[in-house]
């Protein structure tokens, strides 16, 4: 395959990951809306059935030992950090917004972590922030304001769970960029991603008891369970991972940055979800501030 081809096809791959990622929202928000179906139960289960199958597909390609990350008191300590304050946390909050607004709203407000981060360098890192990252907080500020009023300061379209639910993933969307990043130094990305979904899973497992809230799953509802961890995970997670080392990180993140565009049409033609002219223009915001800060990075060639 030539390095043009091999180019290309890395670009697809982060697109449709980008796409695939966003039907994750849509979906849950149908389970949710006409198959009684809850976070409490949703989430530890398709947590615990991502990580298990992650782990056992590197364990049967004997592409190392899944099990080294333990050997490290220290690398153990952050794993497991990692799927509680990281992955178990941006999961559920994930789905909680969903079930709070819509798929489109929720996937939407994940994607204020950026600029959030900026936030948190300029408040405690005391890192004077560059022009296009202040004109990004605004943009966001901005987008979030029209997403929750439509434009109109005396009125709330979108539920207060729903914000507070969408905020809180971005921001640990945060924690789930931040946390693992000496773990993915050292190890497959695979193994410390199956590893906190594993681990978040069963925390989330013991924590809400999913077994006893008496949900009647019926043919539908797992075959839907299993488009979400294999379309909406495993398949978009496998082609990012293909997709960065050959066209960089700085590519990867502006094509993927279509999922919350996915969510949003998803949402809007299959699930009969509406928006208004100013929520439209809030989602366009916020998005937006994506491709700034991506772009800025690059330029300041802290992404290759």
């Amino acid at each position: 395959m030539s390095r043009s081809t091999t180019y290309v096809k890395g670009l697809i791959f982060a697109l449709l990951a980008g796409i695939f990622w966003g039907t994750t929202g849509p979906l849950g928000e149908y389970l949710f809306e006409n198959k009684g179906i809850v976070p409490e139960w949703l989430v530890p289960y398709r947590m615990l059935v991502t990580g298990a199958v992650m782990l056992s597909a590197l364990y049967m390609q004997k592409k190392g030992s899944i099990f080294d990350v333990w050997k490290s008191r220290k690398d153990a300590i952050q794993m497991i950090v990692y799927g509680i304050a990281g992955m178990l946390t941006v999961q559920y909050s994930f789905f909680a917004a969903v079930q709070a607004s819509n798929g489109g709203t929720a996937t939407v407000l994940q994607y204020t972590n950026p600029v959030m981060i900026v936030l948190y360098y300029t408040m405690f890192k005391r890192i004077r922030p560059t022009r296009r990252e202040v004109l990004s907080v605004f943009m966001v500020l901005a987008g979030i304001f029209l997403l929750s009023t439509n434009g109109n300061i005396h009125t709330l379209v979108i539920t207060p769970m729903g914000l507070t639910m969408g905020l809180l993933c971005g921001f640990f969307s945060c924690l789930y960029a931040m946390l693992p990043k000496n773990l993915l130094m050292k190890y497959d990305p695979t193994v410390v991603c199956g590893w906190g979904m594993l681990l978040g899973g069963l925390v989330l497992a013991v924590w809400k008891q999913p077994w006893r809230l008496g949900i009647q799953a019926d043919m539908e509802v797992w075959g839907l369970f299993a488009v979400l961890i294999v379309l909406g995970t495993i398949i978009p997670f496998t082609m990012s991972l293909s997709a960065i080392p050959v066209i960089g990180a700085m590519y990867a993140n502006v094509l993927g940055s279509i999922e919350p565009v996915v969510a949003s049409l998803l949402t809007f033609f299959i699930l009969g979800t509406t928006f208004g002219a100013f929520e439209i223009l809030g989602f366009a915001l916020i998005i937006a501030t994506i491709l700034i800060l991506t772009l800025q990075k690059q330029g300041e060639g802290e992404i290759k």
